[in-house]
């Protein structure tokens, strides 16, 4: 049974939401490795923050993805990770291997 795995474009790379794992893996490695085909802008941003579940699979294609990143001279950034997926990164000692984009906040700042 295929898990639903949504990506959308940004103007900075790939929005992903829903579930990530070993039924859909594939899919988000195919658009990720086509964008680095070819011309290709310096950073590719993966936003996370819909993303509802990530298995082993998943991390280990995030991981897979930031070192074809980096052989094809672009840095893929992480962003919006959800807390249970940056726990597990944590856990798995993963954490410094990404670039996490630092997070917007959803609210004005005061003055602005």
């Amino acid at each position: 049974m295929e898990r639903s795995l949504r990506l959308t474009e940004t103007p900075t790379g790939l929005a992903v939401s829903g579930e990530l794992d070993a039924c859909n893996a594939d899919i988000l490695a195919a658009r990720v490795r086509a964008m680095l085909d070819g011309e290709h802008p310096a950073t590719i941003r993966l936003d996370l923050h819909r993303l509802e579940f990530i298995d082993l699979t998943g991390v280990r294609l995030l991981y897979d993805l930031h070192f074809d990143a980096a052989a094809a001279d672009c840095t893929l950034s992480v962003s919006g990770a959800p807390r249970t997926t940056r726990w597990i990164l944590d856990v798995l000692g993963l954490q410094d291997v990404f670039t996490m984009a630092p997070e917007r906040r959803m609210c004005a700042e005061p003055g602005s």
